[in-house]
């Protein structure tokens, strides 16, 4: 990395005309020496190749996981309207009876199939039931676990030289493992349908109640009087378990450089170019899914699949030269190639290597 330009080393040996001289007399004073001819040899020329081998610290390289959660009904109050329709709640049901819900006159629209688990169903003169379901919004993002390593292989040829700068090309093999995981307890968004039924001048058995289809029993009207739809956010709602993502990233750069010494020793080098990668990537995960009053789900699934990323890169190290041939180095890039998505059972994962920062510490050889 230093100047290495073709020099050439004079080397003149001078017979009796040199020791003439030293003496102060003239070559003709010594006609029997004869003077020995200057011999020129050219130095072995700079080397313009150059091949690196380097350690390498991935920062700033996150993974997102979307998607978490979720819990499936499991009722159905129907629609709001409609005498002769099943209604089924987290904590009881109105159902259609064997008269089809007509009782007679002033009594159309009515049903003894119906019952309820909880007394804190009945409010006042009204018996309250709800259907509650979680869907799968829950995320965690930005997680991280930086550094991660890998390594690289480098091979740059100077092509051009202006004043004390020079100027080339390099490519670059790298690999670089990543696993980021994460076991973060979250909170689950719950949505609620709350159906209201007046029960004025009806004595309502003791819960738990049960009516059945073929009946008698107590009826109460089929149609709710009141709906109430909320999303809910509570720390009782969770989603506990874990999340994983592993990758084995391919990557090669492509681009041109330009170097200048400092000084006898050091060497400051900048590049930039093309970067590719492709990542081999695994995404699993295991959850467990709890509303209280609605019940629980525990999910698991993992997939796995190869991605193809293009992006750029921008560069710059510091060389020492320990010999003329072998220098050390260390360094910093700025290389971004978009996301890799990985999607298991409905989960996803969102790989981001867009703006990460990789560290290199390592040693080159010139020839």
């Amino acid at each position: 990395m230093k100047d290495r330009k073709t020099k050439w080393l004079a080397v003149a040996m001078a017979g009796t005309a040199t020791a003439a001289l030293a003496q102060g007399q003239t070559p003709e004073a010594q006609p029997d020496r004869a003077v020995e001819p200057v011999v020129l040899k050219p130095l072995r020329p700079e080397p313009r190749n150059r091949i690196g081998l380097s350690y390498r610290m991935g920062l700033n390289i996150t993974v997102d996981f979307r998607k978490l959660g979720g819990l499936a009904p499991v009722s159905n109050p129907g629609a709001e309207t409609g005498g002769a329709v099943d209604r089924t709640y987290d904590n009881g049901y109105n159902l259609v009876d064997i008269t089809g819900n007509n009782h007679g006159p002033g009594f159309e629209n009515t049903t003894w199939n119906w019952g309820y688990t909880g007394g804190g169903s009945v409010q006042g003169n009204t018996l309250v039931m709800s259907s509650s379901s979680s869907p799968a919004t829950a995320r965690s993002e930005n997680n991280g676990d930086d550094p991660q390593h890998g390594f690289e292989l480098t091979y740059s040829r100077q092509y051009w030289e202006r004043g004390n700068w020079r100027f080339g090309f390099e490519g670059g093999l790298g690999y670089t493992h990543l696993n980021v995981s994460d076991s973060r307890r979250l909170v689950a968004t719950v949505h609620r349908i709350t159906d209201t039924f007046d029960v004025t001048g009806i004595v309502l058995p003791p819960a738990p109640y049960q009516g059945t289809y073929e009946g008698p029993g107590p009826v109460i009207r089929s149609e709710p009087s009141q709906r109430q739809s909320s999303v809910i956010v509570s720390s009782t709602n969770t989603i506990v378990g874990g999340r994983e993502l592993e990758a084995h990233v391919f990557s090669l750069r492509l681009g041109p450089y330009a170097e200048v010494p400092l000084n006898d020793r050091f060497t400051l080098l900048m590049s930039g170019g093309l970067y590719l990668a492709i990542g081999d990537t695994k995404f699993s995960f295991h959850e467990e899914v709890t509303v209280p009053g609605t019940g629980t789900e525990v999910h698991r699934g993992s997939h796995s699949q190869t991605d193809f990323l293009v992006g750029g890169y921008v560069g710059v190290n510091i060389a020492y030269a320990l010999t003329e041939e072998i220098d050390v180095f260390a360094g910093a890039q700025f290389q971004g190639a978009g996301t890799s998505v990985n999607k298991a059972r409905g989960k996803v994962s969102v790989l981001d290597i867009g703006e990460s920062i990789v560290v290199s510490i390592g040693a080159s050889y010139s020839f």
